[in-house]
């Protein structure tokens, strides 16, 4: 035997003397080399060691060679299994060859074609193993880039978030501003009005002081109407409710963005569309308002397993994209309702339309039709993953001119690898 080990093979041979002289020739040619007279002797060792090839004769008694093919086969499909037939078993050996044997050896075998045979078998075998080892290190590569995509999508996701957050600044700051400016001048009014009241109680003690005779009684009334005091009591609780109101829509705002602002942690839990959808409404409100009259119509639903974070960022691409695409003042309707284990809805506007060659590119990633500085491309592609992450579909219907609908179909219980056909329009 050679130094090199060119691969190790088995040899299964009822007949002892045959075996044994295969042994000496292959080994002589570099090969590791181990003998057994049956195929349960054989397959045991299988078992417990990496065999590049197989060996065997097809006549044998107990287990003949195609049996132990078949067994060799289910234990390990990789190695090659050569077969030692007569002329007599041609027919037999060609049907072991279509169910899975490598190749074949006449008896008496000839020594250099033994060898070449056994070359080819090994060499298939290396061959394989190399391919298998690649595949396998590519599919840990891809798995890492896969993560490694992943994490650069949320980072992504996340700087549309606050692209969104930044567009929509001015006017949350707006919508802050207002309710902080009537609270300040409630409280100002509060003010005057407490002055007034103490110069009205400073008279009214005066007046007890001197146990009230008439003359003062008459100027303590005097005052009382000239001070307005019965419309200030009127007023005092109204001034009270339009405080607490400012205040509420503060915090909701505030609310509203904090949540946000909060990247998901990908977790789906129980939530209501509805509540999603107006959640975005609010956060969207004043880029809205002084171009679109809202129109809701929220069906009864069920609440659904989702990212409502995620949902919020969908619903107020495509209201702001709403809102961009009206010309003067127009409307915006959002409709939602439950058919079949599926929430729907649609948000339409009577806004500009759009055209076909972009329709069937609106998906796609960092296209836009907005000038520099007033778009990512990013919105709708971000808007068609998330929803697909949910299991469900987005699709668009447009006439230009006419106006726009984004169809959202969101089943009730997210099932993974789904496909779910809603609407006709598809993404291209």
């Amino acid at each position: 035997m050679t130094d090199i080990n060119r691969g190790r093979v088995v040899i299964v041979d009822d007949d002892c003397e045959v075996g044994l002289s295969l042994q000496g020739i292959i080994e002589i040619s570099g090969y590791e080399a181990h003998t057994f007279d049956n195929g349960c002797d054989a397959l045991s060792f299988l078992g417990d060691h990496e065999v590049d090839l197989v060996l065997t004769d097809i006549r044998m008694p107990g287990m003949d060679g195609i049996e132990l093919l078949d067994s060799v086969l289910a234990l390990n499909a990789d190695i090659p299994v050569i077969l030692m037939t007569a002329f007599a078993d041609i027919d037999l050996t060609i049907s072991a060859i279509k169910i899975g044997a490598f190749d074949f050896i006449i008896k008496p075998y000839d020594p250099v074609c033994l060898l070449k045979t056994l070359e080819k078998g090994v060499a298939f075998r290396r061959r394989y193993m190399a391919e298998r080892n690649y595949r396998q290190d590519l599919e840990r590569e891809v798995e890492e880039r896969t993560r490694e995509l992943k994490k650069a999508h949320e980072i992504v996701l996340q700087n549309e978030k606050m692209a969104l957050v930044g567009q929509i600044a001015a006017g949350v700051v707006h919508e802050i501003n207002n309710p902080v400016g009537f609270i300040s001048s409630n409280l100002e009014t509060f003010g005057r009005y407490a002055e007034r009241l103490l110069v009205f109680f400073g008279v009214l003690t005066e007046s007890l002081g001197r146990y009230c005779p008439t003359e003062e009684l008459e100027r303590i009334e005097e005052m009382r109407r000239k001070a307005h005091i019965d419309k200030i009591a009127d007023d005092l609780p109204a001034i009270l409710e339009e405080s607490q109101e400012g205040v509420e829509r503060i915090t909701e705002i505030v609310r509203n963005l904090k949540g946000f602002s909060r990247v998901d942690d990908g977790v789906f839990v129980s939530a209501d569309i509805n509540d999603v959808i107006s959640k975005a409404l609010n956060i969207v409100k004043n880029e809205i308002k002084y171009v679109a009259t809202v129109i809701t119509d929220y069906g009864e639903i069920p609440p659904a397993q989702c990212l409502p974070n995620q949902l919020t960022q969908v619903f107020m691409n495509i209201l702001i994209n709403a809102s961009h695409a009206i010309k003067g003042h127009g409307e915006i309707t959002v409709r939602s309702w439950y058919e079949n284990e599926k929430i729907y809805v649609t948000i339409s506007d009577t806004g500009c339309g759009i055209p076909e060659d972009v329709k069937k590119n609106i998906f796609v990633p960092f296209f836009t039709t907005k000038e520099s500085g007033k778009g990512t491309g990013l919105g709708l592609s971000i808007s068609y993953d998330i929803i697909h992450k949910h299991s469900g579909e987005i699709s668009v219907e447009s006439a230009v001119g006419k106006g726009t609908t984004f169809n959202i179909m969101l089943p009730e219980h997210r099932e993974q690898g789904v496909k779910n056909t809603v609407f006709a329009a598809e993404k291209n």
